[in-house]
């Protein structure tokens, strides 16, 4: 039995009251008779002299004393354990992480979680309200305070599992926010209890009012793929693959390479003991544009990780163009020194419509900016994208403002001298990262959608070509600027923001989903920030440059941490009364059921029979 309300006891100082009024005496008048023989009835009407009088059996005072202790017990709120919602106002919050996919039996844990919550919804009483709230990447309200139990039981139908993770900080921060605007709400979570970044954020969890965790699944037996990759060998291509056992028990099984046609590339067997890690590597696989690995473990739970692309690492080089009509032997040699970028040199301006790689400007601005990212170095003139404002002499020693930025890591800018420096006002997207006095020397950012890296001072007024700094700072510039060309895209996890890099110049860009669909890609510059879905897979760009079409690869895998299965219990903080501690139920949604209703009509009943009582004068 619960209480709800025990601040009411107060109430009982009824019960002594009422007895109190039958133990006191009527009070009487003196009054002269007529006739001794009314005499009997005075003598015992002096019995009142005395204020009280021995407590008679009295069926009214019965019958008023068991109303007023039944309105009492309405007061206080008496609840019974019962499998349904926890509080009038029920927030349920359904975990849809990756884990939820992991199977059992005949259902998966997500099955399991939403028929747990579909049992709620189904055994609501008059008055009792539902919120329901999707715990994924970001938490999402399903339905608001509603009683409607098809509205709520169609918004779990429409619910369903995704490969990605589930913030629970978010989704249990929203669902403390809704008890704490509404008294009378509690919350019911029902998931498997997260990943192990859960057991990080549960020291910040908290809400008010009454709390249950209703645990999905008991598995913890699962074995995944942690990392394919593949790269170009002297016979072949040559994979390496990492299986995780994330189980209590060794675990067995076979790995499997395919081709992009899905033709059987090679097989290997393998063994991981528990709670470890085991390397496959193969050799002299057949070449391909990409491969996918798949593992048949004996024992496992959750099938989805057990699938991993890998597109091989790509080996060209990038083209660099250099436009510098004093020349530049400096320069010159250390892009050349770099590896990764084919350099040619020119002296006149490109004229808007040549693309390349990398676009390298030795004192010189062109008037548009061409395909490609962009290095301009002493620019010497204002343009509609350059605010050029003059040269200025340099008085102080240059000091890095950003010492992890990969642009000038390992760059060391003390003993660099500078005479003379162009003036640039601030640009949108272009961020400082040297500086001498009040004046930048080197920004870099993005310019209308390319990558853009400026150097302010003309190398030649100062001795930093001089210094080792110099080819360590061109060769992370190259990097910055040509990597995305020459590495291949991704991988990726499901939720997160993709930096896709794209082929200067192309007339037309497609992104082909893993189910086919097909999405054109409107995006200028050199660089596309594309929100990843949680659709794991084969993603496929094409672009069409010059009338041919170029296609790149990159694959989307389900998070790592989500192939650790283990069911945990998700307890939270208190921030205010109720229960603050998870209690899994096994599935079953252990809530409460008040008996006020029942007490209140029965005290009425009981009233009703005191009327009667007395009418008949008993």
């Amino acid at each position: 039995m619960q209480w709800m309300a025990l601040g009411n006891l107060g109430f009982l100082l009824i019960v002594p009251a009422i007895v109190a009024l039958y133990l006191l005496k009527r009070n009487t008048e003196d009054l002269e008779v007529p006739s001794t023989l009314l005499w009997q009835r005075t003598l015992q009407s002096w019995e009142a002299v005395r204020p009280w009088e021995k407590l008679k059996r009295n069926l009214l005072l019965l019958l008023q004393l068991l109303a007023a202790v039944l309105l009492v017990l309405a007061l206080v709120r008496p609840a019974v354990p019962t499998a349904g919602a926890i509080a009038d106002h029920t927030v349920l919050v359904i975990d849809t992480s990756g884990s939820m996919l992991t199977r059992e039996g005949e259902h998966s844990r997500f099955e399991q979680a939403v028929d747990a919550a579909r049992g709620i919804v189904e055994r609501l009483s008059g008055g009792q309200a539902i919120t329901l709230i999707e715990a994924g990447l970001e938490p999402r309200v399903l339905v608001a305070k509603s009683t409607d139990r098809q509205a709520l039981l169609q918004a779990l139908q429409s619910l369903a599992p995704r490969p990605g993770t589930s913030d629970q900080q978010a989704a249990l921060s929203l669902a403390a926010a809704i008890t704490a605007t509404e008294p009378g709400s509690g919350v019911m979570w029902f998931g498997d209890g997260g990943t192990a970044r859960a057991a990080e954020q549960e020291s910040a969890l908290a809400v008010s009012g009454p709390y249950r965790f209703v645990q999905a699944g008991r598995a913890k037996e699962n074995a995944a793929i942690g990392a394919f990759v593949t790269q170009p060998g002297q016979g072949g291509t040559e994979g390496l693959l990492r299986i995780d056992n994330y189980g209590s028990q060794p675990v067995r099984g076979r790995a499997t390479i395919y081709g992009p046609e899905q033709q059987v590339l090679d097989v290997s067997e393998f063994a991981v003991e528990a709670g470890a890690s085991r390397t496959v590597t193969f050799e002299r696989l057949p070449a391909a544009p990409v491969y996918r690995a798949v593992i048949e473990p004996e024992k496992d739970g959750l099938a989805e990780d057990n699938e991993r692309w890998s597109v091989p690492f790509a080996a060209g080089k990038g083209r660099a163009v250099l436009v510098s009509p004093q020349g530049n032997r400096f320069l010159h040699q250390a892009l050349q020194s770099v590896g990764r970028l084919e350099v040619e040199t020119r002296s006149e301006l490109p004229d808007g419509t040549e693309r390349a790689d990398v676009w390298v400007f030795d004192g010189v601005v062109p008037d548009r900016l061409p395909e490609g990212n962009i290095l301009v170095i002493a620019p010497d003139r204002k343009t509609d994208w350059l605010p050029y404002t003059g040269a200025a002499a340099v008085q102080h020693r240059p000091e890095t403002l950003r010492p992890d930025d990969p642009l000038v890591k390992h760059v060391d800018w003390q003993d660099v001298h500078v005479a003379r420096t162009s003036v640039v006002s601030e640009m949108p997207g272009m961020r400082p990262l040297v500086k001498a006095g009040d004046t930048n020397l080197v920004l870099a950012g993005s310019l209308a959608g390319r990558k853009g890296v400026i150097v302010n001072f003309d190398l030649h007024d100062s001795d930093f070509p001089l210094r080792p700094a110099f080819p360590i700072f061109m060769q992370n510039v190259a990097s910055w600027l040509s990597s995305a060309q020459n590495v291949p895209i991704g991988p990726a996890v499901p939720g997160e923001t993709l930096a896709i890099p794209l082929t200067p110049g192309a007339e037309k860009r497609t992104l082909t989903y893993p189910d086919g669909r097909e999405q054109a890609v409107e995006a200028q510059g050199t660089t596309w920030l594309f929100r990843v879905p949680e659709q794991t897979g084969l993603y496929r760009l094409t672009e069409e440059v010059a009338g041919t079409a170029q296609v790149r690869y990159f694959a989307v895998h389900m998070d790592e941490a989500e192939s650790d299965i283990a069911p945990r219990s998700l307890t939270v903080g208190r921030s205010g009364a109720g229960e603050g501690e998870a209690k899994p139920q096994d599935g079953q949604a252990a809530g409460s059921r008040e008996l006020t209703g029942w007490l209140a009509a029965l005290a009425l009943l009981v009233v009703f029979a005191e009327w009667r009582v007395y009418q008949r004068g008993y």
